[in-house]
């Protein structure tokens, strides 16, 4: 019976870690294949950060808008605009009673490098799919989708990488390639007295999964 249990404990291991680290494939011959190795991963979500996608009240609530900045949010003193907080798409995004921003930084080892600040008018939302990362050239095709949740103080994030068209690597026959990758990770989040949570998760690779011709 226990030579079951172990057998079983050890086949849960094994199935767990290759979940988190599914194997490349190998690139067609002559063609280069990258790397994508992950050396820095931190999300953080305030408690009082404002959120225009999910909270209803965030997204009905209204600030004075004065100048390049907010002032208090009260229609009789208020000597600017009153609006709606997530109207705006302002790139700092702290108005009365709301912040820190919520924030996403993802830096990889070939350079690329994503930072996420939390604004109105978002075309995504974090941990929900798309990061902003090489977001200069999207239209090339250079993606990467991020989904996961700081609330649990351990739990598995995933990551896609997709390197486009405008991105293709050349092969030695001339012909451009480009690829897909994904894998899960281990994610970890702390959240202080006030459940604002840091959410981090050691170095990692995104393994190549397929390839396209272009």
């Amino acid at each position: 019976m226990a030579t079951l249990v172990f057998l079983s404990f050890a086949l849960l291991v094994c199935t767990s870690a290759s979940q988190l680290q599914p194997r490349s494939i190998t690139p067609p011959d002559g063609c280069p294949i990258p790397t994508w190795r992950v050396n820095t991963f931190q999300w953080y979500n305030g408690s009082h950060s404002l959120d225009c996608i999910h909270n209803e009240a965030d997204i009905d609530a209204r600030g004075c808008l004065c100048g390049h900045g907010w002032c208090e949010p009260d229609p009789a003193t208020c000597n600017g605009t009153m609006v709606n907080l997530c109207w705006t798409g302002m790139p700092s995004y702290e108005p009365w009673g709301y912040g820190p921003l919520e924030t996403l930084t993802i830096d990889f080892d070939d350079g690329l490098a994503c930072h996420d600040e939390y604004i109105g008018y978002r075309i995504h939302d974090m941990g929900y799919g798309e990061t902003n990362c090489g977001y200069a050239d999207r239209g090339a095709g250079r993606i990467v989708a991020f989904y996961g949740t700081t609330n649990l103080e351990s739990s598995t994030g995933h990551m896609d990488y997709t390197l486009g068209d405008g991105h293709a690597m050349k092969c030695e026959n001339g012909s451009s390639i480009t690829y897909f990758g994904s894998t899960d990770f281990e994610l970890s989040c702390t959240h202080d007295a006030f459940y604002n949570a840091t959410c981090t998760a050691p170095i990692f690779e995104v393994p190549v999964l397929s390839y396209k011709w272009v």
